[in-house]
């Protein structure tokens, strides 16, 4: 069966200036792209009434299983808090055995402080109480959930993370990285057909921006590998999937095997990359950089002694997986290059790649760019964090979150949202990247921004790149998979102050639609 969609503005790529108006597709592939008056003939038509098509967007690095996870339990993104007494009062109307909550933002706290087991367990002295900062790299707990999980002073800290103790050595109740990690994957979770169920709604989310594609960051992050990757297997066996998939599992490569699993790069279901973090985070100022944070001082931590990051990475390239690295300060990123570049020696085909890239160093993307390394950045923390970047870096703030720098060097530029941590819509990305606007009303490094078309095409073209599917899909031309997105507005047309009002009327994946925004 083949399907004519005509009348519309259709851009085969994000710099397409001159859409063509009719697009015919048969078996799930572009078979003809032009002007209406010369289309073939068609088993069937659309009329699109005038509106804009785009290749469907990329998000290549979300936690999908993090928003749904949330979505069943308080939310303090949906429910938002003043102060810890008003966080207390909103855990007062929680049900269940334990309290578990996520999104927890700090700053806009009038303590600007996290809260504490002290401040939780005077009004829940013996009811489990969790608390998932919005990162996910950091967990708050009062006494009762410690008792609940075996946990206490004398437990040692993990490697790669801590339990946050007072001066007398008791837990204050923060754990952070492997420590939080250690938490989440002991916590009660809500059941594989709520999860499932859960993840299929965030997908429609996603496609509601024109989300056709996307990364799961870190199969295992949230409640740990084995609970998520049985949810993930019950999704798959029991829905129709809607958008295409990719994973990147938090395992080391003897833990893969140990699971007999293997790199797989399926067009819908893709599971080639191992998931490691080489530092912590800017926010919470542990990226590891080379000179001290400008408010905090210190230089953040490595999460690994010498050689361990490195051996990870050589049995992970041998094995065949690709290299996903959370790294965010400059010392954090120049040990990842290195170790990676040492990995992959002259197989530069592979694109593993640096997520966050907070705060490069000097001569970075030139490095990136002639070893084949891509950088997966999230735009819009700009606009989340930007107070607290610019109190952290100072003037390195000229080159945080980079984005311009990357494309003069030739080498490759992916974004992405990181949701949870920061907002699902890539429309609020590209008006992050355009503006560099920080909600503290100053900009960060305003000589990164972006065009539109150069924006809009790192979660296009950049996205299907990122997930190795370029040759598949990613634009609109003849052969290519017709992903694409109908939108409610043109982006090309839209202002910037309005471009997170954009929203997806319909959305493709390989021909069948998988959306429509009349159905609700």
């Amino acid at each position: 069966m083949s399907h004519l969609l005509y009348n519309a503005r259709i851009h085969r790529t994000a710099f397409d200036l001159t859409p063509a108006d009719a697009i015919l597709i048969r078996d799930g592939v572009v078979v003809w792209i032009g002007q209406g008056a010369d289309a073939p003939a068609a088993d069937t038509s659309t009329d699109l009434g005038g509106r804009c098509v785009l290749p469907g967007l990329t998000d290549a690095h979300v936690h999908l299983f993090a928003l749904a996870l949330s979505r069943l339990q308080i939310s303090f993104a949906r429910q938002p808090v003043a102060s810890i007494p008003d966080l207390i009062d909103v855990l007062k109307g929680a049900t269940g055995d334990w309290i578990q909550a996520s999104d927890l933002m700090e700053d806009r706290l009038s303590e600007a402080r996290l809260p504490t087991a002290a401040d939780l367990d005077t009004a829940f002295p013996d009811r489990p109480v969790l608390l998932r900062r919005y990162c996910g790299h950091v967990a708050v707990l009062n006494s009762a959930a410690m008792r609940a999980l075996g946990l206490t002073s004398e437990t040692p800290d993990p490697a790669s993370g801590h339990f946050h103790r007072d001066a007398h050595g008791h837990l204050t109740g923060v754990a952070d990285e492997t420590a939080a990690e250690w938490i989440f994957a002991r916590a009660p979770a809500p059941s594989e057909e709520a999860l499932a169920q859960g993840i299929l709604d965030v997908m429609h989310d996603c496609l509601s921006y024109g989300l056709t594609a996307m990364t799961e960051a870190a199969v295992g992050f949230s409640i740990g590998y084995d609970r998520e990757a049985a949810v993930w297997a019950h999704l798959r066996a029991t829905r129709a999937i809607p958008v295409r998939m990719g994973f990147m599992l938090q395992l080391s490569p003897e833990q893969a095997s140990e699971r007999g699993l293997r790199p797989d790069a399926a067009p819908h279901w893709s599971t080639e990359t191992l998931k490691y973090f080489a530092d912590g985070i800017i926010g919470g100022r542990s990226g590891a950089l080379s000179q001290p944070y400008d408010d905090t001082g210190g230089l953040g931590v490595l999460m690994q002694p010498p050689g361990v990051l490195e051996a990870a990475f050589a049995r992970t390239h041998a094995d065949g997986w690709r290299i996903a690295v959370h790294a965010t300060g400059d010392r954090g990123i120049a040990r990842v290059t290195a170790a990676i570049i040492a990995a992959q020696g002259e197989a530069r085909d592979r694109r593993h790649r640096i997520e966050h890239c907070f705060v490069p160093p000097e001569g970075l993307f030139d490095q990136l760019a002639a070893q084949g390394i891509l950088t997966v950045t999230q735009p819009r923390f700009l606009q989340r964090m930007g107070g607290s970047i610019a109190r952290g870096l100072g003037a390195r703030t000229a080159t945080a979150y980079p984005a311009a720098s990357v494309l003069r060097a030739g080498a490759a530029l992916t974004f992405s949202s990181d949701a949870p941590t920061g907002p699902l819509s890539p429309w609020e990305g590209m008006q992050s990247a355009l503006t560099r606007m920080g909600h503290h009303g100053g900009q960060i490094g305003p000589a990164e921004a972006l065009t539109l078309p150069e924006a809009l095409n790192a979660y296009i073209a950049g996205g299907a790149y990122a997930m190795r599917q370029e040759t598949m899909r990613g634009a609109l031309t003849t052969g290519m998979a017709a992903d694409l997105v109908v939108m409610n507005a043109d982006p090309f047309a839209t202002a910037t102050e309005d471009l997170p009002a954009l929203r997806a009327d319909l959305c493709m994946v390989a021909g069948q639609i998988t959306y429509r925004a009349s159905d609700g």
